[in-house]
């Protein structure tokens, strides 16, 4: 059965908690998806992911 796994954010910004999150999830083997609702938004975190 495929597990999905939720994280919701309360006090850090996205910016900083996404990177060690995906760093983890990629060290366990599993497939990370980030969603988001504007591009802009989605092209400012791949910017700020891969670099």
């Amino acid at each position: 059965m495929t597990e999905i796994l939720f994280y919701h954010l309360t006090e850090t910004r996205l910016e900083d908690a996404l990177p060690p999150l995906i760093d983890k999830s990629v060290e366990r083997g599993w497939r990370v998806a980030v969603q988001t609702r504007e591009p802009a938004r989605r092209d400012a975190l791949d910017q700020h992911l891969w670099t």
